[in-house]
């Protein structure tokens, strides 16, 4: 739930040596000019202030650790106080953050990353090569419970982490690993953070080098920070802090964005936004294609552990429908594949993702349910559509005999008692590389795997062979199969990516996406 191979421009189209010359011209604020943002945007930047963040979504469960900030406000949080290595442009290309330049070995079995100099920790030290190893040993820490850890094990181990000197890291894998970068542009999982701290839940555990500190956190209720005034990126934040205000009801949080009683949203409700597009109080961003909604239904469970059942139930499902109705046309249909139709890896020849009744009908019939099926959903409000989705589907799936009960949990125990414990559920996972979605959400012990796809390991086999394979279109086909059978095979029926729509107050000044992903909060301001 909790971002991706889309544009890998190091691999296959340029040479190392063409993209790391690229990767170190673009350090410090020239970032701004790949991404078309003249710095000089700014200059009438009012500075000082506090924004007031209106988020819907927080649990009692939720730290100060990037490493396990899949949900609740915390996710907010942490891109503002942890920052990784890399970062995306809007087209998904990596970008040089922390780590000024990186490079490959000829066969890919070694990578290594030159630090940013005089980098500076909230409290002042300066961040070297052994806070890097201190966080990717951490990252691979079981008990620490990272999303990425079974990622960087499938090609690292701790002691492969070689330190050069005070700005060089080096990783020898175990096998080779053609995009091991891509997750150290995964945030905030990958923020770095400083040796030996343990974040937890006290402010003054959670030290990284972001434009923010914590001031104060209380799980699942509110937190503040305050500004990082030995921030690296010069001129950068101009706000002197973030409050967050918890307004769960979407209604509560479009009057209070439009009232000016906070400053910018978290994800908004798609209808309410549309009615918000011309209201001259607001104005709406929108990060495309930001992740995917799935019907997470566990393929171990009968009626679904027949594949007929599965794909039936993709088939009278109405994509269409659900984009339009619940998510008011923001965002773009996809036919069960877990990367956009944008993606560089998207298979062409992908089903059609039409819904076909009477096919349905047909392979119900094949798979012994010739009066069709029944079983119970489960979703809740807590991301915006989720209630919407899960209503139209069983809508669409009646004419075929599968009939869905609905049941909408309260938000605040959603994530602790449904999420990956029902038989039916429904998730987001926010955009990632084509192998790391495959990964976490389909292959076998993938953290977000709820559909106990993969049992017998071959998907991961599949994608662990890809990763290696160091000829860019063999590695392309080689996923592209794996999207398929996760598409034609698993019991995850994917209607739709959609945009991640913020709402921000006129009174605010800035873009934040002007430093492509993670949002960059601190690159808005308040107009005086």
């Amino acid at each position: 739930m909790s971002t991706i191979d889309h544009n890998p421009t190091y691999l296959g189209k340029v040479s190392r040596r063409s993209f790391l010359m690229t990767a170190s011209a673009l350090s410090g604020l020239a970032v701004m000019a790949k991404l078309g943002i003249v710095s000089a945007m700014a200059q009438d930047a009012s500075r000082g202030g506090v924004l007031r963040f209106g988020i819907g979504d927080a649990v009692a469960s939720e730290k100060l650790d990037p490493a396990i900030a899949s949900n609740g406000s915390v996710t907010q949080l942490a891109p503002c106080v942890f920052e990784t290595l890399l970062r995306r442009a809007p087209d998904y290309s990596l970008l040089p953050w922390l780590a000024e330049k990186w490079e490959a070995n000829e066969d890919f079995t070694a990578w290594t990353f030159h630090l940013k100099p005089d980098i500076k920790f909230h409290d002042g030290s300066v961040m070297t090569a052994d806070d890097v190893v201190y966080t990717f040993t951490r990252l691979m820490d079981e008990s620490v419970g990272s999303s990425l850890r079974g990622r960087l094990l499938a090609s690292m181990r701790p002691e492969g982490l070689k330190i050069i000197d005070a700005k060089t890291i080096k990783l020898e894998l175990i096998k080779a690993d053609t995009l091991l970068p891509e997750v150290f542009s995964r945030s905030p999982y990958a923020g770095i953070i400083k040796k030996g701290s343990k974040p937890a839940l006290t402010p003054a555990s959670a030290i990284g080098t972001g434009p923010f500190k914590v001031k104060s956190f209380v799980p699942g209720k509110s937190w503040e920070l305050v500004r990082n005034d030995v921030y690296w990126v010069t001129g950068y934040p101009y706000l002197d802090g973030v409050q967050c205000a918890l307004i769960p009801d979407q209604t509560a949080k479009a009057q209070a964005v439009i009232s000016g009683a906070v400053d910018l949203t978290d994800g908004f409700d798609a209808a309410a936004a549309k009615k918000l597009a011309d209201n001259p109080n607001v104005r709406l961003d929108l990060m495309k294609n930001f992740l995917f909604y799935g019907f997470f239904i566990d393929r171990t469970v009968k009626p679904f552990d027949d594949v007929r059942v599965r794909k039936a139930l993709k088939l009278a499902m109405d994509r269409d429908q659900i984009l339009k109705s619940a998510f008011q046309g923001y965002g773009d249909t996809t036919p069960d594949i877990p990367v956009p139709r944008s993606d560089a890896y998207f298979p062409p020849n992908a089903p059609a993702g039409t819904q076909d009744i009477q096919g349905a009908k047909a392979l119900l019939a094949e798979a012994g349910y010739p009066n069709g099926i029944e079983f119970e959903l489960f979703t809740s409000a807590v991301r915006p559509g989720m209630v919407d989705m899960a209503v139209l589907l069983a809508e669409s799936a009646k004419a075929a005999g599968i009939k869905i009960k609905v049941n909408q949990w309260p938000t605040a125990t959603y994530w602790d008692q449904v999420w990956g414990k029902k038989p039916a559920y429904i998730d987001f996972i926010g955009r990632r590389s084509v192998h790391d979605v495959l990964d976490v959400a389909f292959a076998k012990d993938g953290r977000f795997n709820g559909s106990k796809f993969d049992q017998d390991g071959t998907l991961r086999q599949e994608i662990e062979a890809a990763l290696r394979e160091p000829d860019a279109e063999k590695r392309k086909s080689k996923y592209q199969g794996a999207l398929l059978r996760v598409a034609n095979e698993s019991s995850v029926p994917i209607p739709l990516f959609i945009h991640l729509i913020s709402v921000i107050n006129k009174s605010i000044g800035g873009d934040p996406q002007a430093f492509g992903e993670p949002f960059s909060i601190f690159a808005l301001w308040k107009n005086k």
